[in-house]
């Protein structure tokens, strides 16, 4: 008896472990982006990427590509469910700039960021 007890303790622990992990598993994290965060660059990116673990949902998972005053220099909205997120750049003078991005993960967290990168001279 004292044995099929700790048998079901350890089957109750392994299905919590399991649903806890799934459930982390649920969000959406940055797994890679261009350019890298903290990246210094010899020449002005034309396009930012950011690629997730999960695919961000559309029309709320967003991309903004700021100046190091804070000012929006390009915005971008999902228009589909993708892992990918790819916004054009315009002209970027050397100086340091910040991705922002909000996405929306399939279990409805909003997960934020930024990735810094510097234009060199």
């Amino acid at each position: 008896m004292r044995l099929f007890r700790s048998g079901v303790g350890v089957l109750y622990s392994a299905l919590l472990l399991a649903a806890i992990w799934g459930r982390a598993e649920a969000h959406g994290y940055l797994t890679g982006s261009f350019p890298p965060a903290k990246a210094h660059l010899k020449t002005a990116p034309h396009t930012i990427k950011l690629h997730f673990s999960l695919r961000a949902d559309a029309r709320y998972s967003t991309v903004d590509l700021e100046d190091d005053d804070g000012a929006v220099l390009a915005s971008k909205t999902q228009q589909r469910a993708s892992r990918d997120m790819d916004m054009s750049a315009p002209m970027l003078a050397p100086g340091r700039y910040h991705v922002r991005y909000r996405i929306l993960s399939p279990d409805g967290d909003v997960v934020r960021g930024k990735i810094d990168f510097i234009v060199d001279e």
